[in-house]
């Protein structure tokens, strides 16, 4: 079983604790949850101790398993949510999926210089504006993944 780490994450700094309260609180090791908040394997025994803790069911704090869609598909998958989520600057963006919509964003670059070279430059310069907002905002989850920014 896995933790979706960001809610974790979230639910902790809604109530304001630091990773070592948490700790605490739950009776788990500092480095459980270090662990569990970088997304690792759960155990039972530490699911049920941080879900009383934050007094919610153990099963919201479960990565929800794929769909068929988007388990038979991860790139299209990863692409879609890269654009679904273009403005949003919170949360965190695994390395597979930011990847993968970067691979996108290349496409599309490469496609509007191709427009770009029989219809002008403008449509070029127009995309580059257009990817940059959603490129930015994925880097930006990528780089708190991998808890390379400060939270």
């Amino acid at each position: 079983m896995h933790i979706d780490s960001t809610r974790l994450r979230e639910l902790r700094t809604a109530k304001r604790w630091s990773q070592e309260q948490l700790a605490e609180l739950s009776g788990l090791n500092l480095r459980t949850i270090q662990r569990l908040e970088t997304g690792a394997k759960v155990s039972t025994e530490s699911l049920r101790a941080l879900a009383a803790v934050f007094e919610v069911p153990a099963e919201s704090l479960l990565v929800t398993a794929p769909t068929p869609a988007t388990g038979s598909q991860p790139a299209l998958a990863a692409m879609r949510e890269g654009v679904v989520r273009g403005l949003d600057f919170v949360g965190t963006t695994r390395r597979p999926d930011y990847w993968w919509f970067f691979l996108a964003v290349v496409m599309v670059l490469a496609a509007a210089q191709l427009l770009a070279e029989s219809f002008g430059a403008l449509i070029f310069r127009f995309t580059q504006l257009v990817v940059l907002l959603p490129l930015g905002a994925a880097s930006a989850r990528r780089l708190r993944d991998a808890c390379a920014t400060p939270d």
